[in-house]
């Protein structure tokens, strides 16, 4: 029942129209009525259903079961009224939703990832479809999206990229608070010197270099990770320590 109907419901139950009448009315059934203007009544069904839950749901399955078609022409008939009013609680009840999805995940994990890769297995070319039909219709709004996120977050741009070079080349990955405060140091710090040539860097010059070139099994630790000129960086490119004289 909507807000509105609620509201009118009220309204006609005051002026003593019988249950009956108002459900007519409003196209609902009597104990629908009976229930929405009656809140010490909601509170006994809720009490019920706590109490046989398990009895309560295995009714409801049956009735699924033997209603389908019902169930079916009855949504097509209020689905607009369906959609507004789903829309509406889940803006309304959004924190709590998610904190109840969270722990349905924690408490059903193993049934939960089960269920996602069967599902995904089943549906992989409908999901692909999907995705690539979305992609299209929404391009748009994902290049301002993406573009306004990348203004926003521009420190993080150089870091996820190392990082996620590091990850397809199998690379271990360290502390990433302490990787992105080098990334940070790197960009912000008035006096930085190139490891390399031991000269200062101005601001747009400096690159994070791998001592132990990735390509190389070095790993993408703060250890392994130093401030280099751009000049210096493009000379090194992915040649060894030893090849250019860099002191471990």
């Amino acid at each position: 029942m909507t807000d509105e109907q609620l509201a009118r419901a009220k309204q006609m139950r005051e002026e003593g129209m019988i249950y009956r009448e108002i459900g007519k009315i409003l196209d609902m059934s009597y104990s629908s009525i009976y229930y929405y203007l009656n809140p010490a009544y909601q509170q006994h069904c809720a009490n019920y259903s706590t109490d046989h839950q398990k009895e309560m749901n295995e009714k409801a399955r049956r009735y699924r079961a033997t209603h389908k078609e019902k169930r079916r022409k009855y949504r097509e008939v209020h689905q607009d009224e369906r959609m507004t009013y789903n829309a509406k609680y889940r803006a309304e009840h959004r924190e709590e939703l998610r904190r109840k999805g969270r722990k349905y995940y924690a408490d059903h994990k193993e049934k939960m990832d089960a269920y996602g890769i069967a599902y995904y297995a089943a549906h992989k070319k409908d999901k692909s479809e999907y995705c690539a039909q979305y992609y299209i219709d929404h391009k748009k709004e994902r290049s301002a999206y993406n573009a306004k996120y990348r203004s926003e977050h521009k420190e993080r741009g150089p870091v996820y990229c190392a990082t996620r070079r590091a990850l397809l080349l199998g690379a271990t990955i360290g502390n990433g608070a302490e990787i992105a405060e080098i990334y940070r140091r790197a960009k912000e710090d008035l006096k930085v010197r190139c490891y390399l040539c031991g000269k200062l860097i101005p601001k747009g010059h400096r690159h994070v270099d791998h001592i132990m070139p990735l390509s190389k099994g070095g790993s993408h630790r703060p250890s392994n990770l130093a401030v280099a000129c751009d000049k210096c960086n493009q000379c090194k490119f992915n040649k060894l320590p030893n090849e250019v004289g860099v002191l471990l």
